[in-house]
């Protein structure tokens, strides 16, 4: 079987990836390359049966860090995202740390509302843990308490 060949960078995977899940039928709203009007940035924004989804894509090339991409995907929550997505990409050559990887990225994101997604190199985007509904959309004082102070 013909090695897949990595990505020269976490722009060129963005690419990837949306090709990827439009064909499984998500509709891609944007892919961001660079910085846009709000911070964080959702690097793929997707749409399927009316629900709006926003992924944070890491693509490590060498040591990967389970925790990177977490914050900036917590984050999107307050964008008014349904769900959010965390994908991971290793590349071709961290295979051999694939699981422990996945195993401590697990470990904290099943304590929170966002999904995730797992690849090496040019693979197909796994869903390991599907994402929940965005909690800040179900209660929109939830929303409110995190602009008063603290006293």
């Amino acid at each position: 079987m013909k090695k897949l060949q990595d990505f020269a960078s976490e722009e060129e995977a963005y690419k990837y990836v949306s090709h990827v899940l439009s064909e499984k039928g998500y509709k891609v709203k944007r892919i961001m390359s660079g910085k846009g009007k709000q911070s964080p940035d959702a690097d793929i924004e997707l749409e399927k049966n009316n629900e709006k989804i926003a992924i944070e894509v890491k693509y490590f090339k060498d040591a990967p860090k389970f925790y990177l991409g977490l914050d900036e995907a917590l984050a999107l929550l307050l964008h008014g995202y349904d769900k959010v997505y965390l994908l991971h990409v290793l590349d071709t050559a961290l295979s051999d740390k694939c699981e422990n990887h996945v195993s401590k990225a697990l470990a904290i994101i099943n304590l929170t509302p966002i999904g995730y997604m797992f690849m090496i190199g040019r693979g197909d985007p796994k869903i390991l843990r599907e994402a929940l509904r965005n909690p800040l959309k179900m209660d929109p004082h939830l929303h409110e308490s995190h602009s008063q102070s603290i006293h």
